[in-house]
């Protein structure tokens, strides 16, 4: 059974503030439950209607679940990322409950409980978890880099852990048998949010693909950092009862079990009040993420000082409370087009794109301050258009010189807007900054296929600006309460500076004429003991990318032999055709892209037994290095092609060469791309 009470109704992914009307007899009980965006009073009608979750909203996400907690995980993560926004809320607000975070109210009542085990620094708001929700269905992003420097500024470690460190401790995490089930689910959960997006966590990754959503970096920043306590056995989330200090917002009452007020409620649920964190004993512990990321660091050599995680208490438990605060900036990034092509003459506009990055402060929260934990003494920004913030942008597309001579990218800004990739840019009264790009002019226009590639632009608040000043949105009281926050408020502003603001992504496909030359081609003498095949060789070209079609030819020159040609053929297992003249046939094949080997058919050998076939392999990823071909060209690596000798590779010689991408071919059309002044 899910241990949570009902919720209230509140703001979502539309970018509206949303009002409910509460009945008083029920007022109270729906905002203890609390896992939805506001609690107020309002004057509309209508409830609110984007992200809202109730009781039976977060039971329906539950019921059903498989025993195993990692495939709960992954059925809830499939809810999260759902286009039901109110489902996903509910089921992000389950995924935290089950990874050990207490889902509490700003204003005291604890309204979600963990089972058994319980972060005991690291209770999320549930006014904030709908816009938890919002965000990650929306694909905000933090970079792995980003998430290492967090570690750093909370004072977990003393030094920013490694791309590598991170992503195998992330990747390996709670995957032993034993391992405590809390630790289990959040570690799926983790990895099932990746694999939604195709990205795997290891070591040998590619840094610009892989990046942590902020579910994500709530959970890992929650388990790297956070104590763990024994949950008390029957502590439940708060009922409804006599009127208590929440009487001016509801109109009703929650009634408060421990006599310190609300904000002392948290602290009711663990088994050992006075020292939670003291009471959880190793077996319950087995699986934690600081143990992994323990050994991840010390793999890579020297002594990694990873004894400070008590200085991440309370800290980090405000850091990622006010991370999710930020969430409410919004940051939404649209295009007037989707598609463009390169232009055909110089000076037309036609073809350009007009980037949109309109910030807003929408948190969906009705409450003015946030009363108790971490943001204790925290006034909630009014929610409107941001003006006076700096969008930082930049772009991620492959570089069309590699291609064929001229023009550097597929889009480009123009030259009016183009110290925005590094000054960023200002929003103005309505909130919105702009950037437009333009492709590049073909010579000659229209010659050779048309292709497709695609442009990705990112579009972040810098890390600088905030959506509000922090002097009067952090404006801590002086005697706070809950983690008492206010004594190291220097150190958490330093880290919500590192750690930014996520960014925001969209993609312009782009067509153009012109050619991407791929070239497969390589020889070499293959010796078979007795006799010598001469010139064994591929000749392939593709005009239109990895794609294809490649054509050209492939065989072999002719045989060198004692008078044993197909005794060593025998020998060898490789059935040699009958004379030495050899033989060369036209190919052509198209590939299936990046997913798997491409084999292709050369020729038959003796009796029609299998002889000289070929493979194309292509890289999942791009490769930065260079190839100098034979002929003095330079081409850059994007995958293998193979010669197999009777269906299988040749071990006693090199039949394997580099694919390689060149800017040009005589078999290919010869285009040149430039930009015009614009």
């Amino acid at each position: 059974m899910t241990r949570t009470s009902c919720g209230a109704r509140g703001g979502g992914v539309r970018r509206r503030t949303t009002r409910a009307r509460w009945r008083r007899s029920t007022a109270a009980l729906i905002c203890a439950a609390l896992v939805a965006t506001g609690c107020t009073p309002g004057d509309d009608d209508e409830p609110g209607k984007a992200g809202s979750v109730d009781s039976a909203a977060v039971e329906a996400v539950a019921k059903g679940l498989p025993d195993d907690p990692a495939q709960a995980a992954e059925q809830l993560v499939a809810d999260i990322l759902s286009d039901d926004a109110d489902r996903s809320a509910a089921a992000t607000a389950e995924l935290l409950r089950r990874s050990g975070h207490a889902i509490v109210s700003a204003k005291g009542p604890v309204v979600a409980v963990p089972d058994q085990l319980a972060m005991v620094d690291a209770p999320v708001y549930a006014e904030l978890v709908p816009l938890l929700a919002r965000a990650t269905r929306a694909g905000d992003r933090y970079s792995v880099e980003e998430f290492a420097t967090l570690l750093t500024s909370v004072g977990l470690t003393e030094k920013d852990p490694t791309f590598a460190q991170l992503t195998a401790a992330i990747g390996n995490w709670a995957k032993e048998p034993g391992d405590n089930p809390v630790f289990v689910t959040a570690a799926a959960g983790v990895r099932a949010l990746a694999a939604h997006r195709q990205q795997v966590f290891f070591p040998g990754a590619d840094p610009a693909s892989v990046f942590l959503d902020p579910l994500q970096t709530t959970l890992l920043l929650g388990h790297a950092t956070s104590r763990f306590g024994e949950v008390k056995p029957g502590a439940k989330p708060q009922a409804l009862g006599r009127p208590g200090l929440v009487d001016r917002l509801l109109g009703g009452g929650v009634a408060h079990a421990d006599p310190a007020g609300p904000c002392g409620e948290f602290a009711a649920i663990f088994a050992s009040p006075g020292d939670a964190a003291g009471k959880a004993h190793a077996d319950f512990l087995k699986g934690e993420l600081k143990d992994r990321l323990s050994k991840e660091f010390l793999t890579e050599g020297g002594k990694e000082a990873f004894d400070k995680a008590n200085e991440a208490w309370g800290k980090a438990g405000a850091a990622a409370s006010a991370i999710l605060l930020m969430l409410g900036a919004r940051l939404d990034l649209t295009a007037d087009k989707s598609s463009t092509h390169f232009k055909h003459r110089a000076g037309t506009r036609d073809e350009h794109v007009t980037l949109t990055a309109t910030a807003l402060f929408d948190a969906g929260i009705a409450l003015d301050k946030l009363e108790c934990y971490a943001l204790a003494g925290v006034d909630v920004p009014k929610p409107g258009p941001m003006k006076g913030m700096t969008v930082k942008w930049d772009s991620e597309q492959p570089l069309i010189g590699g291609y064929q001579k001229g023009g550097a990218q597929l889009l480009k800004a123009i030259s009016a807007d183009s110290a925005k990739f590094t000054r960023g840019s200002k929003t103005g009264d309505d909130g919105k900054a702009t950037l437009e790009v333009k492709p590049p002019v073909e010579d000659p226009a229209g010659e050779g296929e048309e292709l497709k590639g695609k442009a990705l632009f990112i579009a972040k608040l810098d890390k600088e600006s905030f959506p509000f000043e922090l002097g009067d949105a952090y404006g801590f009281l002086s005697n706070a309460v809950g983690f008492g926050i206010g004594k190291t408020f220097d150190l958490l502003k330093e880290v919500l500076v590192k750690a930014g603001l996520p960014a925001q992504t969209i993609t312009i496909e782009v067509k153009y004429h012109g050619a991407d030359i791929i070239l497969a081609q390589g020889s070499n003498e293959v010796n078979l003991l007795l006799a010598k095949l001469m010139d064994v060789h591929v000749d392939l070209v593709s005009c239109t990318g990895v794609a294809g079609p490649f054509k050209g030819t492939a065989g072999y020159a002719g045989a060198e032999s004692s008078g044993m040609l197909q005794a060593a053929g025998a020998v060898t297992g490789v059935n040699v055709p009958k004379g030495f003249a050899g033989q060369d046939n036209e190919i052509s094949v198209m590939t299936n892209d990046r997913e798997g080997p491409n084999p292709f058919f050369i020729m038959k050998g003796e009796g029609g037994a299998q002889f000289l076939d070929g493979v194309l392999r292509f890289y999942p990823f791009l490769n930065t290095r260079f190839e100098v071909l034979a002929d003095y060209r330079v081409g850059r690596p994007v995958g293998d092609v193979e010669i197999l000798l009777g269906g299988s590779s040749f071990p006693f010689s090199d039949l394997s060469w580099p694919i390689v991408r060149v800017q040009e071919d005589p078999r290919c059309p010869k285009v040149k791309y430039s930009y015009d002044g614009l």
